[in-house]
């Protein structure tokens, strides 16, 4: 089986949790015998990289500012219409193919879309927030990209063969949105390579370069938007700090938001508390995972269950977040993790407290956090799903040839 993977976006030079989870999908398709070509951006001239045995990565221009995915598109729509004819299977991710509709008549392959967040969730989300609490990159990227996102995702639910919903809490989204048909729709958890993040802790260990300022770190990560929810964090520091002031909140990321998040910093008086840690790489950024003690994820919406939540439960860390459907899809309350009432600091404050006087309990959630995600998120359990909506493609062209 030849397949396609088409995403704008493709690590190492970009780590969101899209391109994590192309990343985890391909390489673990390959292992288990698919021959994966990704079709991703980041270079001047079209370059073939052989990653493995059957995962080769075909780097094309991309046009580095917003909206990316619609610029990859256009950029190499000729070169990818002479090229996809050669496969047997074409995925795109979520607004990363959309125009492959285009072409999809001359091709004659079957066309496999992921869906991930819902559009007009998205869009709810940023309207229901605080107007201070929004940026102009997040008006842009939420409001005035809408009509154009929502096109893209009407064109793939024409177009596609077949669509792959990431999550429980999407698919009820766009069962509810747009009557997706449930006929040709595959709801496929969210998951992680627990291999590779084990091999990058047990190289944390051997270097032992993680250092300390104080007795309790206090981790999050993501881009800086406001349906991240970071400020939420901040903002439940000052009661944190009424209960213990040997903390420190450290913030991977970057976005539209940061000045902004950082004037809150310093009105709350809490600046030496916090650091900003910016864009790091994966590894890096796994390995500051693996050494705090909570790790806080207050998201307002997220592609299914959040991989940076299952990667903090998969290193064995208490994860607090907000009470949501997607949040629910991989923590159980004060069993796998705790969810805290949506938006509410207080909690969270008291969340983050309780976890950090209680070592055995801390021990105690992260063992169940990573059962939990070895039983139902690990990639080499999920991989099998993908396989098999491909097969069944394949059968079904068979069948009606």
């Amino acid at each position: 089986m030849k397949l396609a993977f088409i995403s704008a976006s493709y690590p190492p030079y970009s780590w969101g949790g899209i391109d994590v989870q192309t990343f985890d999908i391909a390489n673990q398709l390959s292992r288990v015998g698919v021959d994966v070509t990704v079709f991703c951006g980041k270079a001047k001239h079209p370059i073939l990289q052989q990653e493995s045995d059957n995962l080769k990565v075909y780097r094309l221009p991309l046009l580095d500012i917003p909206p990316r995915v619609i610029w990859f598109q256009f950029q190499n729509l000729k070169l990818l219409s002479e090229k996809l004819s050669s496969f047997d299977i074409i995925h795109t991710q979520h607004s990363s193919g959309s125009i492959f509709g285009i072409i999809k008549k001359r091709i004659r392959k079957p066309w496999v879309v992921s869906f991930h967040e819902h559009q007009f969730r998205r869009l709810l989300t940023f309207m229901n927030s605080k107007p201070w609490k929004r940026s102009t990159g997040d008006f842009i990227y939420y409001v005035v990209g809408y009509p154009m996102f929502d096109v893209l995702t009407k064109m793939e639910l024409r177009w596609a063969s077949h669509y792959i919903v990431i999550g429980r809490a999407a698919y009820s989204d766009y069962l509810a949105f747009n009557k997706i048909d449930p006929t040709k729709t595959t709801n496929i958890e969210n998951g992680i390579d627990l291999k590779k993040i084990d091999s990058i802790i047990k190289h944390q260990k051997e270097e032992n370069e993680f250092v300390r300022s104080r007795s309790f770190t206090i981790f999050t990560c993501g881009r800086l938007y406001a349906h991240k929810g970071t400020e939420y964090v901040i903002e439940a520091i000052p009661y944190v700090l009424k209960e213990n002031k040997d903390i420190e909140v450290r913030i991977f990321g970057k976005g539209p938001l940061e000045s902004r998040l950082k004037k809150l910093v310093q009105s709350l008086d809490v600046g030496e508390y916090v650091t900003f840690e910016g864009h790091v790489t994966y590894e890096h950024l796994i390995r500051e995972m693996s050494q705090c003690d909570v790790a806080v994820f207050p998201s307002l919406w997220e592609v299914g269950a959040s991989i940076a939540v299952m990667e903090a439960m998969a290193c064995r860390k208490p994860v607090i977040a907000f009470d949501y459907p997607f949040s629910r899809e991989a923590i159980n309350h004060l069993k796998t993790g705790y969810l805290s009432p949506p938006r509410d600091i207080k909690d969270l404050a008291e969340a983050i407290c309780i976890f950090l006087n209680d070592e055995a309990l801390r021990r105690k959630i992260g063992h169940n956090a990573f059962s939990y995600i070895a039983q139902h998120h690990d990639y080499r359990k999920i991989v099998k799903e993908y396989v098999e909506v491909y097969s069944n493609l394949l059968e079904a062209g068979r069948v009606g040839a």
